[in-house]
């Protein structure tokens, strides 16, 4: 019987995901049965939405935007220790009868991060978007040692409650307010895009490209289009950059882990398959 996953989620009919996911499947010979479940109600309860999937027969799931933070409530613990802190999950797993959830996010940017810059530390970071994939970047962020930590989202109330959740860490971390933005972006060492600026049916950028220029690194979460304008502005001007690509990859691959306790280590040939699904 094969294992019975999936990703909730609203609009992901192109996702990628349950190739990923039939292909790990393959390579450490496990059938996997990865399906689409998505819903268009934002308003829908999570609770009842969980418990109907869970007595579905599913294993466990994935979960994408906008349902990261609002099933925090029906996690009873993290998988790994630690993750409940993150205020978010986008894997849950169901296990005998509890839902048990984990911040992939997070430790699939951790893994993204260190693949592309090895052990260069962050140094001073601005950040765009404090939704759900937000929190787990600025959790994995003062987990690789960023020096500051400066956050700006649309919704004050939203980057202010991401702040509140750090303040325990021992790094500078603070709202950017609209009329700081273009200064604190130029004194920034890397820069962060985990808004959904940049995607198919949100165009534009959380940058202004002529503030980019003397940074060293930056990281767009967007992955839909690979090349977004603004990981365009920041390869123009040189910057190491991060596409939302390799945290889709690493979150996945810790994901599968999560899912069926087998490990698919990352080679060329696998990067190249999952890289050819979205050209």
């Amino acid at each position: 019987m094969p294992l019975k996953l999936g990703l909730l989620g609203s609009g992901i009919s192109h996702s990628r995901m349950p190739l990923l996911q039939k292909h790990l499947g393959e390579i450490r010979g496990l059938d996997i049965d990865y399906q689409l479940l998505d819903e268009p109600d934002h308003q829908l309860d999570p609770v009842k939405k969980i418990r109907q999937i869970q007595q579905q027969g599913f294993q466990g799931i994935n979960v994408t935007h906008p349902f990261k933070q609002k099933i925090v409530e029906v996690v009873a613990r993290s998988y790994i220790a630690g993750h409940e802190a993150i205020g978010s999950y986008n894997t849950l797993r169901f296990i005998e009868g509890d839902i048990v959830g984990a911040n992939t996010d997070y430790s699939g940017f951790i893994r993204a991060y260190q693949y592309v810059r090895g052990e260069e530390q962050p140094g001073k970071v601005f950040m765009a978007g404090a939704g759900g994939v937000g929190r787990a970047v600025a959790c994995a962020l003062v987990e690789l040692g960023c020096e500051r930590l400066i956050i700006y989202d649309p919704v004050p109330e939203q980057a202010e409650s991401l702040v509140n959740s750090l303040t325990l860490k021992n790094i500078d971390i603070l709202v950017a307010e609209p009329d700081e933005k273009a200064e604190l972006i130029r004194a920034s060492d890397g820069l962060v895009n985990c808004s959904n600026l940049g995607m198919h049916k949100y165009p534009g950028s959380a940058f202004d490209a002529e503030l980019i220029d003397s940074q060293r690194w930056a990281f767009d979460a967007v992955y839909t289009p690979l090349e977004t304008e603004f990981m365009s502005a920041c390869r123009e001007s040189d910057l190491q950059c991060i596409s939302g690509f390799y945290l889709w990859l690493f979150q996945g691959l810790e994901a599968f882990k999560i899912f069926t306790g087998a490990e698919v280590v990352l080679n060329q040939d696998l990067f190249n398959a999952a890289m050819s699904w979205f050209e």
